[in-house]
């Protein structure tokens, strides 16, 4: 009898060593995930939902709360460029006194590591991959406004051994995409309907209109001017010189019907511009005598108003209806700047504003270092619809954060 006691509890220590292991080595849930040889994955890994957890369940409790209402979504390095949708609430459907599912944010972002596509419910804190696509090593994603597209890039390596940067319009639902010409200087979007691409050429630059689809292109301009920045306003485009604080920087309205250049900026050292969706301003800094200015021009009046806060136009983003900014403001803003941050030589520890460009008030959202002890260098900031929430990457270390307003 004592003998038999003894297999039958051998028996069950061995199980219970073997779905341990399982668990363990077989049923991970971390992001981090494996990447095979072929860039996208054996036969497309078209997948509606991906369930991460270890019970087959969506990872409950996600992202990590440093502070009230301040969360690191993850841990690891993502894509530069997020989404955050507006999920407006359901109204219950058994009773009109009982409640329903209330609003909440989702926030759409590529793993860096594996090009995989994750959606974080900001309320809820639910983290759920969308895709399992695997296209590694993406350094920046532009999505459409309804996060159902990202065009990503990311560098290859040809068979000469010269590096290339690779833009591929990537469904966020693990669909079947396109690739985009190669060696493309930058991507933009306007909503759900245009995108533009401008690609380096002998003689400057040539700028390309597109249906996000892949149909409809047509070229816009053929320029001399070379290493712009562009970015949509309204239908048209603002096209402005790469900024460094040693050269003049120029910024033009590129006309979204015939291509033709009106200059509205410039000549100003370090210019960099972010204009808004609404075609009405444009957000943008310069330096004079080793001095950063943040200043908004009027598109129709061309008035430029100057901003009590000093920051750079690339770490701010547009509130919903074009008349405030939300930007990373750094607590010291000196050296040689831009250039130094854009080599990532200099890096920044941010305070999150608020600015009000019909007032001129500026209004403290969140100062990371005081409620966190954490540095954040914010840039690609994005905000919801409805302006809920606001999410950044910090420069730092490729993380993600967002903050509930």
């Amino acid at each position: 009898m004592r003998r038999t006691l003894i297999i039958v509890a051998s028996i069950v220590v061995v199980l219970g060593l073997l779905v341990g292991a399982y668990f363990l080595f077989f049923n991970n849930p971390t992001l981090s995930v494996g990447v095979p040889s072929n860039p996208f994955g054996s036969s497309g890994d078209r997948v509606e939902t991906e369930l991460l957890g270890p019970d087959g369940q969506p990872i409950q409790g996600a992202g990590t709360v440093v502070a009230p209402r301040l969360i690191r979504i993850s841990d690891a390095p993502v894509a530069k460029g997020a989404v955050a949708l507006y999920i407006p609430p359901v109204p219950s459907v058994a009773s009109s006194t009982e409640p329903g599912i209330p609003a909440d944010t989702e926030v759409r972002f590529i793993e860096r590591q594996s090009g995989n596509v994750y959606a974080f419910r900001v309320h809820d804190r639910v983290l759920t991959r969308i895709s399992n696509r695997t296209l590694p090593g993406i350094q920046e994603a532009v999505w459409t406004t309804d996060g159902a597209r990202a065009f990503v890039r990311y560098l290859t390596r040809a068979a000469d051994g010269t590096e290339h940067v690779d833009t591929y319009m990537l469904p966020a639902d693990g669909g079947e995409g396109y690739f985009l010409e190669q060696d493309l200087e930058q991507v933009a979007i306007r909503a759900t309907s245009t995108v533009f691409s401008l690609l380096p050429s002998m003689s400057g630059s040539i700028g390309t209109l597109s249906a996000p689809d892949g149909t409809n292109v047509r070229t816009l301009f053929t320029s001399v001017l070379s290493r712009l920045r562009a970015g949509f306003s309204g239908a048209d485009i603002i096209a402005t010189t790469k900024a460094s604080s040693g050269l003049d920087g120029y910024s033009f309205l590129v006309s979204g019907s015939d291509g033709s250049f009106t200059r509205i900026l410039g000549p100003l050292r370090g210019l960099a511009t972010l204009p808004n969706r609404e075609g009405s301003a444009v957000l943008y800094t310069y330096v004079d005598a080793n001095r950063t200015y943040l200043q908004v021009l009027d598109l129709a009046s061309r008035n430029a108003t100057s901003l009590p806060l000093v920051t750079l136009a690339e770490k701010c983003v547009w509130e919903p209806g074009g008349r405030a900014v939300y930007c990373g403001v750094p607590t010291a803003l000196a050296g040689n700047v831009p250039d130094e941050w854009y080599q990532g030589v200099k890096t920044f520890s941010d305070r999150i504003w608020r600015i009000d460009l019909d007032t001129r008030l500026a209004t403290l959202v969140v100062d990371p270092g005081q409620v966190a002890s954490v540095a954040i260098d914010a840039v690609a900031l994005a905000i919801d619809s409805e302006s809920d929430t606001l999410v950044f990457t910090n420069k730092k270390d490729g993380t993600l954060w967002v903050y509930d307003l």
